[in-house]
Formats: structure tokens, sequence, C-alpha cells
């Protein structure tokens, strides 16, 4: 990212401008811990997962007998952010935070029940997905094992959210491609919920952190004025309803 900011705070201020945590929460809260059966997993390998938002409060509450957790976050200060938190939010499961991407992790040697990877296989490209699909099934991954992927669904519809990056060159892909892949791969899909949530374009103009993000997951250049030139195209009113994303559970046969 050709700025100052570091790339936690950027995203930090990206998603402030959505309500995608409260929505998640509340899945959580309603549906998801009921619905879920994952009260046999003991172990448990996350991707990307930043801060531990998403992950920390999902394992708390629907893999509730979580005993070891690895976690594996390329950005310094994200993977630092994770460590406090798990400390704090799951003090008895045993954990392990290395700060490095995927592609180049060297692996662990006892497989684990669960994966999950949100908000992580966009930036992933496809030979290198194949690679990690191939990595989970046939290494990491105990038999039975479970993988939950969140991801943007409905990134192709007219109005929404998502049509600002294929509008900027570099379309997204949702979680009916991911799941293709993933079924390819050999696993089998159990269970798949979508939600819904809100963004907030309106301070565009204003909030440079919220346009240095979208930049930033661009492809290729394109300048400030850009994105908002777009943005403010697209979202004349300022906010859309049209954002979405699916929870899909995948097993290991």
């Amino acid at each position: 990212m050709a700025t100052s900011v570091s790339y936690l705070q950027a995203y930090s201020e990206y998603r402030s401008h959505e309500n995608f945590n409260e929505v998640f929460q509340a899945a959580i809260n309603n549906k998801w811990s009921r619905e879920l059966r994952l009260s046999s997993v003991k172990s448990c390998l996350t991707i990307g997962p930043g801060e531990g938002e998403r992950e920390v409060p999902f394992i708390k509450q629907c893999a509730v007998n979580t005993s070891k957790l690895i976690a594996v976050e390329p950005d310094h200060e994200s993977a630092e952010r994770l460590k406090i938190r798990l400390a704090e939010d799951l003090p008895g499961v045993e954990s392990q935070v290395f700060e490095t991407n995927i592609e180049n992790w060297k692996g662990m040697d006892d497989q684990v029940d669960l994966m999950l990877i949100m908000q992580v296989l966009y930036y992933i490209r496809e030979n290198e997905r194949n690679e990690l699909y191939k990595k989970i099934h046939d290494q990491w991954l105990a038999p039975g094992g479970h993988v939950v992927v969140v991801s943007v669904s409905r990134a192709k519809c007219p109005g929404n959210v998502m049509e600002v990056f294929a509008r900027l060159g570099t379309p997204l892909m949702s979680s009916e491609e991911f799941e293709a892949e993933l079924v390819e791969a050999g696993f089998i899909k159990q269970y798949a919920d979508e939600i819904q949530c809100l963004r907030d374009f309106s301070n565009v103009n204003k909030d440079k952190h919220l346009v240095q993000f979208l930049q930033y997951l661009v492809e290729k250049p394109v300048t400030l004025d850009e994105v908002r030139s777009i943005v403010e195209e697209l979202f004349p009113e300022g906010k859309s309803d049209q954002l979405f994303f699916m929870l899909s559970v995948f097993q290991k046969a």
C-alpha cells in the first residue's frame, strides 16, 4: 500500500463503515452456535485471522471444546493484537501465532479437526489456492475434519457493494466460486448460511483510510480520486444494504 498508514489501521477503518461484525456476532449467538455440529473439535488452524475479530468469537461459541489453536497471520501488528486477544478471550486454549504468509508456512506435525478461512481466499492466487486446498485435504486436516469458509456472496449481482472492485478492474471472487473449487478438491459441503450487511460510503471524500484500503485491494494502479469517483457513481446516496457474506462448512471425507 503506497501510504504511511498501517495495513491494520486502513483495514479497521474500512470495516468501521459496515456492520459486518455486529451481524456476524448475532448469527453466532442466534443460529450458528446451535446449528453447527463442531463439539468434537479439539484443535483448530486459522489462516489470515488478522486480530481475530471473527475467529475468536466463532471458536468461543461454536467450537467450545477447542483446546489447541494455531494461527498463521502475515501482518505484524495484527499478529501482535491477535496474541493479546487469544490470551484474554481464550485463556484455556493453547495457542501459537506464526507471522508469515500461508504460502510460505512450513506446516505442522499434527493434523487439526477444524480450519477457519474467513475473508482470506480472495487474496490468494488461483494456483496457490489449489495448492492450499491440497495441503489442507492431504496433510493438515484430520479425517472427518471441517473447513469453515466466510466469503462474499452475490459479488456479481448489480448493486452489490463488490461492484466497486469490478469497476476498478479487480473483481472479487464469490462464495459460489470458492465452493466449486473446494468440492473439486474433494471436500463435501455440509452447511451454508448467508448474512446481509450495510455499508456506509457517505464519508468517502473525507475518510482517506477507507479509500486507501479500497485502493490496496485493486491490482492495477489507481488513484484515490478514481476510487472515490466510482464509489460516488455507484452509491450516490452514500449507503447500501447489498453486501452479502456466506458462511460455508465443508468436511473432509
